[in-house]
């Protein structure tokens, strides 16, 4: 408590000492300075007494507008700034609720995926829509590659795949029957690319290329 009595007493000292010093520089070291004013004040008549007062009220009253004034001003910038900053607040608070059902629903989509691609093996599921629909299947590679960092399931124990698979000697329908089971897997597995060329000589029949695009869990 002493120490910061003695602070206290320091500072309070320092105030003073400033106060006295201000009080000397304005009105002299014994208040000639306000003695002379006073006395010339007084020397003068009763309509330049009132023109002096007069304008001494007019100083001080522009003064005291002026210092209005800036306070409302400041106060209207401090509430312009405090409505900005509600405003701001609500729209963070809208924008967080709008995340975390989005987040939501991305962790659902990711749960989904994997829950459908974990035990999917692409060779096998190709295979066995190929036989269901009487097509055989020629030179199928599969390429497991990481999803792009601009794809939000790269966060995710999830791997993008690439089949290339051939179909040769085979008619449209089939082509078509073939593409259209693979799709309806529901193992999201998509038709990215279809190329189909004709055979010398047959009409009815064709080699096709097909090109696919899932997923699959690491």
């Amino acid at each position: 408590m002493s120490a910061l009595a003695n602070i206290s007493d320091q500072i309070r000292g320092q105030l003073q000492s400033g106060v006295s010093k201000i009080r000397s520089q304005l009105f002299g070291a014994n208040n000639e300075r306000l003695d002379f004013l006073m006395d010339s004040f007084y020397k003068l008549s009763a309509p330049q007494q009132s023109a002096v007062f007069a304008g001494l009220v007019g100083v001080v009253g522009f003064f005291v507008l002026l210092a209005l004034g800036l306070y409302f001003s400041q106060v209207a910038g401090l509430k312009n700034d405090l409505n900005q900053s509600f405003a701001a607040l609500h729209e963070l608070e809208a924008l967080k609720a709008e995340y975390q059902r989005e987040d939501a629903r991305f962790d659902r989509l990711s749960e989904q995926v994997q829950k459908r691609t974990a035990d999917l093996r692409i060779k096998p599921f190709f295979e066995r829509i190929g036989n269901e629909q009487g097509a055989q299947i020629e030179g199928l590679t599969e390429q497991r590659v990481a999803l792009p960092e601009t794809d939000a399931l790269s966060k995710s124990n999830i791997q993008e795949v690439k089949v290339d698979l051939r179909l040769n000697n085979i008619s449209i329908p089939r082509v078509l029957n073939f593409i259209a089971e693979v799709e309806k897997a529901n193992n999201f597995v998509r038709i990215q690319d279809l190329t189909i060329q004709a055979r010398f000589g047959n009409r009815l029949f064709f080699d096709t290329t097909i090109k696919a695009r899932g997923y699959a869990t690491r």
